[in-house]
């Protein structure tokens, strides 16, 4: 018998495709928040800050951001993904969770927000929501030249860089597990 945590990291999937008509509880996503927080650091700086946006409009804006910073293939990969649906790097999710590190907060700022991330996506799959990890705004400050007016309007703190981002919201399908790599684990005795 699993135990609950080894449930959310074996059940985790990355989530392509949200529902539009079913809102994340503000409860769920303040707990989904809070397991960022508790995510280990580098020296124990917790230098990371969360920017959770949810408001449709700006959604749209992000959106926009993302794809102006997107090469030509990138774009046309995410158009292939979309299907019907309008093309957005993040999948049209109702939540975005932008995770940023102070500049100079930490030795390791990539794996900080990693660990911050992860924690994310367990809590979530926890509480039945689906995440994907999105990568295209990775870079991106305020003085970022295509995405920094957008950055300082949802409150990305100036002198913060974005490693990495957290789509969120209830899955639309199921995503299938895929075959694990053999050979990954190596035990020494």
């Amino acid at each position: 018998m699993q135990n609950s945590v080894m449930q959310a990291i074996l059940g985790r999937r990355s989530c392509r495709s949200f529902a539009q008509d079913k809102a994340v509880r503000e409860q769920d996503l303040l707990a989904v928040l809070e397991a960022g927080a508790y995510a280990p650091s580098a020296m124990n700086t917790q230098s990371w800050h969360f920017t959770a946006v949810t408001n449709g409009q700006k959604l749209q804006e992000l959106n926009a951001a993302m794809l102006s910073r997107m090469d030509d293939a990138a774009r046309a990969r995410a158009a292939g993904r979309a299907g019907d649906r309008p093309v957005s790097p993040f999948y049209n999710a109702p939540v975005m969770i932008l995770v940023s590190l102070k500049n100079g907060g930490s030795p390791y700022p990539e794996a900080d927000c990693a660990c911050a991330l992860e924690n994310m996506f367990l809590a979530a799959a926890s509480l039945g929501l689906g995440t994907c990890w999105i990568n295209q705004l990775r870079g991106a400050t305020t003085a970022d030249p295509h995405a920094g007016e957008v950055l300082r309007a949802l409150g990305v703190p100036d002198g913060y860089t974005i490693h990495g981002c957290c789509a969120l919201g209830y899955a639309d399908k199921e995503s299938p597990a895929k075959e694990r790599a053999a050979g990954v684990v190596n035990i020494v005795k």
